[in-house]
């Protein structure tokens, strides 16, 4: 009787502890077939990140009561049509998320490899999402006619980061990655950043900010050079129509760097409840040069289920001033100025 009474009473405690943690596990994946042009260069391929980054992660999260909980991510990127994995790949490692924290109703403390603050205050008022392969705010990485300029990081290795309690309408977010030593002489840099914003019933604004330092061996300044991001976001939602809008600068404290700004202008319409129109254009201008960049795209998603969804892209970059920016992955001839033209369908899976 005794040992069926220990027995029941152990069988009660673990089914507690399944009741008070979880483990999920997520993914993407998403295949497109396009045809590509760029000056000389036409190519058609079958490539992934069309709508939305192909990975597969896990997230879980175990209540340790009084409100607090600790949370997990775990996040790797791979390229369906070779199963091998991305970023830098071609192994599967977690470099597109790998995070443990702590949450509460104060907020969220995490630390690990995550997203930046700015990603977070672009992602939200892009309707293509910033990081999918179309979205023309990929303008945001371009370093062109900016010798020197550090590119904008979208995650961060060795961060600590805070964020507001999510469902509130004020929010903020602030991070903080030291940079680890190459060797004693040298110190990596660093990467630092924010945001705040309000996202409201229909509304969303947000202004982010990014900085990242760079070290130098035997250098008479701890940091020579930082790169500085800053950007104003915002979106507003008509019932079936939503607009978005972006303005960034950046700049280098690097003598002989000019600034550049990028301007965006988007929108979603919700044509029935499972089909939508994407638009968003993009323009980058590096003070005092005549290098530029233009780019838009058109967009259709098809909803077959709430996990499936058929989609297809138009894409159109023009490099100006004999500017050299790549998008969509397709190579681009040095000092060219040429464009890139993409037409492209694909089908998108959430699981």
């Amino acid at each position: 009787m005794k040992k069926t009474a220990l027995a029941a009473a152990c069988l009660g405690a673990c089914a507690c502890a399944l009741a008070q943690s979880n483990v999920t596990v997520f993914g993407t994946v998403d295949l497109f077939i396009g045809h590509a042009r760029s000056g000389p260069t036409s190519l058609t391929r079958l490539e992934d990140g069309g709508n939305a980054a192909s990975r597969i992660g896990f997230r879980g999260s175990e209540d340790l009561g009084g409100g607090l909980r600790a949370n997990f991510l775990l996040e790797s990127g791979f390229a369906p049509d070779t199963g091998l994995g991305t970023l830098p790949g071609p192994a599967m490692a977690f470099t597109r998320q790998a995070y443990v924290g702590l949450s509460g109703p104060w907020g969220q403390v995490d630390a690990g490899r995550m997203y930046t603050p700015m990603f977070f205050a672009l992602f939200r008022a892009d309707p293509f999402g910033v990081n999918a392969l179309f979205s023309p705010l990929n303008l945001v990485a371009a370093t062109d006619a900016q010798p020197g300029l550090r590119p904008f990081a979208a995650r961060a290795s060795n961060m600590v980061r805070y964020r507001t309690l999510a469902g509130q309408a004020f929010f903020a977010d602030i991070a903080y990655a030291p940079g680890e030593a190459a060797a004693p002489s040298r110190r990596s840099g660093d990467v630092y950043g924010g945001n705040v914003g309000w996202q409201g019933k229909s509304l969303y604004l947000a202004y982010a900010f990014q900085r990242a330092r760079e070290g130098s061996a035997a250098a008479p300044v701890a940091f020579p050079s930082t790169s500085t991001y800053q950007s104003l976001s915002g979106a507003y939602q008509w019932t079936a129509l939503k607009l978005f809008a972006n303005y960034m600068r950046n700049s280098s404290s690097l003598q002989g760097v000019p600034k550049a700004q990028i301007a965006s202008v988007g929108a979603s319409y919700a044509i029935t409840p499972v089909s939508m129109l994407l638009a968003e254009a993009a323009y980058r201008k590096v003070d005092g040069s005549d290098r530029a960049q233009l780019a838009w795209t058109l967009g259709y998603d098809h909803a077959l289920s709430k996990r499936t969804a058929v989609y297809g892209r138009l894409l159109r970059l023009s490099n100006r001033g004999n500017a050299s920016v790549s998008m969509a992955q397709v190579p681009v001839i040095a000092n060219s100025g040429d464009g890139v033209r993409v037409i492209a369908a694909g089908i998108r899976h959430h699981f």
